[in-house]
């Protein structure tokens, strides 16, 4: 079986108690991916890992083409299944170019009727999928599993961090004393700036053991908080040690981002923070950590109190 996942780390995340469960039954499993995602998992996930080398959201001939070039590569090995957990439209012209007898994805109904239509032309199976929140308030991981139903009847999705976590990580980490702080743009996207963030750490460093780390890419951000703050912030340029650092964590406090849905697979005890905004009930049903013990934070004035107050909790 082949899984097509175009979207971020968190995104991707939210096959893992999917794969878990394809995994527990001998299912052979592939995955596209991005190139950034690709080394999220571990071999028990997926047997292999391709990069889609095309753009998303492109419709070039260009961009075709080269979709059309890389499922000629694939379709040598025969996938019976294909699960489209994407809505970028490479997804599903992958789908259709590799031709597996059974394609199973979303599609939107009259939230995006035409979009529709289009899709059911593509696939063999179209489940339907809500083209904005979910009023009934169903997690990520939930709404992916559906797409594997026809091949795991009446399973669950686990939250079992004994079945989770070997599929990001291939081997056991003791969980420390430091408490995670991940310096990221993202912040700034949520409305703290840097020198905010730095204030929150050098008060929060007098309380309690802290180690901040932050994406190698985003140095000029990590650089100004560094300064700001006083706190050495660890660069990652890879996900591997990012992934062991958050399992090695006493908890984790981040923006919503990739790095509370690594923790929610590893059972990391989270403050998540989401900043205000329409229907937050429903995005937080939509995106908390997994399986690990978390509390949401409203980024409000009285935020950094509110972390605190969560991590006692925690």
């Amino acid at each position: 079986m082949l899984i097509i996942r175009l979207d971020g780390i968190g995104d991707a995340l939210a096959l893992t108690p999917l794969l878990a469960a394809l995994y527990s039954r001998g299912i052979a499993t592939d995955l596209v991916l991005q190139e950034d995602n690709a080394a999220l998992f571990t071999p028990a996930a997926a047997r292999r890992v391709d990069i889609a080398p095309f753009a998303l959201r492109s419709s070039t001939p260009e961009n075709l083409a080269c979709i059309r070039s890389f499922a000629a590569t694939l379709a040598p090995r025969e996938y019976g299944t294909i699960l489209v957990a994407t809505e970028d439209p490479g997804g599903y012209r992958l789908a259709r170019a590799i031709g597996a007898p059974t394609r199973i994805g979303f599609a939107n109904g009259w939230g995006k009727p035409f979009k529709t239509l289009w899709v059911r032309s593509l696939l063999t199976t179209t489940l339907y999928r809500s083209a904005g929140l979910d009023v009934h308030g169903q997690h990520e991981c939930d709404v992916l599993f559906e797409l594997g139903r026809s091949l795991l009847g009446d399973a669950t999705p686990t939250r079992d961090l004994n079945a989770l976590r070997p599929l990001l990580l291939e081997r056991t980490l003791d969980r420390g004393e430091l408490v995670a702080v991940q310096v990221t743009q993202r912040w700034e996207r949520f409305h703290v700036t840097a020198e905010e963030l730095a204030r929150f750490l050098r008060g929060f460093a007098s309380e309690a053991p802290v180690q901040t780390f932050s994406p190698a890419a985003e140095n000029d951000f990590a650089d100004t908080v560094e300064r700001a703050s006083g706190l050495r912030v660890e660069r990652f340029a890879s996900l591997e040690p990012w992934k062991e650092a958050i399992a090695q964590a006493r908890a984790l406090v981040a923006p919503d981002s990739g790095a509370i849905h690594i923790a929610g697979m590893l059972g990391t005890p989270t403050v998540a923070l989401f900043p205000p905004r329409r229907r937050l009930d429903l995005q937080v049903a939509r995106w908390h950590p997994w399986a690990a013990p978390y509390r949401i934070v409203r980024i409000e004035s009285d935020w950094q109190a509110r972390v605190r107050a969560a991590l006692d909790t925690l």
